[in-house]
């Protein structure tokens, strides 16, 4: 589409429907092309900031729940996605996020956006540095995807700018693989959240638009099946460890969610032991031990009862913190010693 002295003489071809009625079950969820198809041009060699679009009606009234598109791998940049009404009017907009370096990517809208039947809309997408996909004098009219159907002979458009636009001008009856999720009004369609949890078995619990808890096989895999669009949180569980994230936050937009990985991780315990020369004095029934968070006090009793041997155990420690310690005897008469040399411990 480098078509540098003549792109501003051009102006968008006459709309003409050419998608077919089909006597057929709507489908669930529709697109224009699925994830195997690669374009036979993946790469324009055309540099320019661009929006790419798509304009196109459905036979049924519906959501457009999110913009897909074919990223060649010198398509790089942050990309938008965008949904227009026919006169230009932007209906929603969003960011793409964690793309691969090539093929389909996809966006989900923030929430669906609904669509009138038998109305023009353009779906687009915004390329910063340009390098997009190109088949020029594409076969549309052998195009299929009911409820779907692309308008006019040329309905592949775009507008050069440095930020998004609407896209209104046409070029060789381009398909630039500018693509959209359409789900039919009343559509049961449900989808999956699924992932990996790394490093134990555990439980995952599912809470939000619906409730559910599930395992992890022996793969460390796991589903959840039969979900609608909405919000939920994934918290996962195993006696002695600890998660990273500790939660995963999703939203299902029409499509199934894959890749809400956890990673487990054993939960260590730490101590401190102590240990003193018994007492010399007589009548002596045990020791108190106190600890203080600095050097020299003030100290805190930590041990409760008299201890009766000369060692002790302090569990209650936290990794990275220094901790300082003093005992004292106690008689038969309930006298007690003054405190003894300190101690001090550094917890790893």
């Amino acid at each position: 589409m480098a078509r540098w002295a003549e792109r501003w003489k051009l102006a968008s071809l006459p709309a003409l429907a050419i998608g077919m009625s089909l006597l057929a079950a709507t489908p669930a969820r529709a697109s224009f092309w699925n994830s195997s198809t690669v374009p036979a041009t993946p790469n324009s060699g055309d540099s320019s900031a661009v929006t790419l679009g798509l304009e196109f009606q459905s036979s049924a009234a519906g959501t457009v729940t999110a913009v897909r598109f074919y990223k060649g791998q010198y398509d790089t940049g942050t990309h938008s996605g965008q949904l227009w009404s026919a006169s230009g009017t932007l209906l929603g907009s969003v960011t793409f996020g964690s793309e691969t370096a090539s093929g389909w990517q996809q966006a989900n809208f923030s929430k669906p956006i609904s669509i009138q039947a038998n109305t023009t809309y353009v779906i687009s997408y915004f390329a910063p540095n340009g390098n997009y996909a190109d088949d020029t004098y594409y076969n549309w009219g052998g195009l299929n995807a009911a409820p779907l159907k692309v308008v006019g002979s040329a309905p592949g458009v775009y507008a050069y700018g440095s930020g998004a636009a609407f896209p209104n001008q046409s070029w060789d009856a381009s398909n630039y693989y500018v693509d959209l999720v359409f789900i039919p009004q009343g559509s049961s369609q449900t989808y999956s959240i699924s992932g990996t949890v790394s490093g134990a078995t555990a439980s995952i619990s599912l809470s939000g638009a619906s409730s559910a808890s599930t395992e992890t096989n022996s793969s460390g895999q796991y589903t959840f099946s039969g979900l609608a669009n909405g919000s939920y949180l994934l918290s996962p569980s195993a006696s002695g460890y600890s998660f990273s994230p500790a939660t995963s936050s999703v939203t299902v937009n029409g499509a199934n969610v894959t890749g809400v990985n956890f990673t487990a991780t054993k939960n260590t315990s730490h101590s401190v032991t102590l240990s003193w020369t018994a007492s010399t004095s007589p009548n002596i029934s045990g020791y108190k031990v106190y600890r203080a968070g600095v050097s020299g006090g003030p100290y805190a009793l930590v041990s409760g009862s008299l201890v009766s041997g000369t060692s002790y155990v302090d569990s209650n420690v936290v990794a990275g913190d220094t901790y300082y310690y003093v005992t004292t005897a106690v008689n038969s008469s309930g006298l007690e010693s003054a405190y003894s040399n300190q101690a001090s411990a550094v917890v790893p």
